[in-house]
């Protein structure tokens, strides 16, 4: 049986040097930038969201509803469900679709000043072992206790992404190693979109203990 390995995840982000000061520049870098750039505004902003209040919503949509103050567009970019993009070009093409619509519906669009402009921003993320593995279901559940946000970003977000499937690292590995085919039915249940990543680990390691 091979163990589970936690990893951690650091991210470093940089410029692109591609930025947005109307609708159409936001779309030619919605195109044009790099896929690390779409994967931090939109997926990456879930782990930012520890620090801000509110609802998940991507930077995308934040900018046009905060800066551009155009709410109907807002509102469609933040329905893009990351949950449902298996890489990040479905999430770029679903994106540059709804400002183009947008941008063919409307008879005028405002520029902002430089200091309201959206700047397009990659994350580059370095995975490192943690130390901590499981082999049994006990020390799984340990083991996701003590899991900090990174990790479950990483286990849940990253890693699947990265492989193009749906699911996360853990209730793949409960299926496939321990055979706990109810138990991972029920983590792959999960999205970290409509909660945040504490409350996650901790739902995660509910459900393992009621297992046990």
């Amino acid at each position: 049986m091979r163990p589970f390995e936690f990893h951690n995840a650091l991210s470093l982000v940089t410029h692109t040097g591609y930025h947005a000061d109307d609708l159409r520049s936001l779309l030619r870098g919605i195109q044009r930038t790099p896929g690390s750039s779409i994967f931090y505004h939109v997926h990456h902003s879930l782990f930012r969201r520890h620090f801000t209040a509110g609802e998940f919503m991507n930077d995308f949509a934040r900018w046009a509803l905060q800066s551009l103050g155009e709410e109907t567009l807002g509102e469609r970019l933040s329905a893009v469900d990351p949950w449902q993009c298996l890489s990040v070009r479905e999430a770029r093409d679903q994106l540059a679709r709804i400002v183009t619509d947008h941008l063919g519906s409307t008879e005028y669009g405002i520029r902002v000043p430089a200091g309201k402009r959206f700047y397009f921003s990659a994350a580059r993320t370095f995975v490192l072992p943690s130390g901590v593995t499981a082999s049994t279901l006990s020390e799984f559940e340990a083991g996701v206790r003590r899991c900090g946000p990174d990790a479950i970003f990483h286990h849940f977000v990253t890693a699947p992404l990265r492989l193009g499937r749906r699911g996360n690292d853990f209730s793949t590995w409960l299926e496939g190693e321990l055979g706990e085919t109810g138990l991972a039915e029920e983590l792959a249940a999960l999205t970290p979109y409509d909660q945040d990543l504490y409350k996650l680990r901790d739902r995660i390691a509910g459900l393992v203990a009621r297992r046990l």
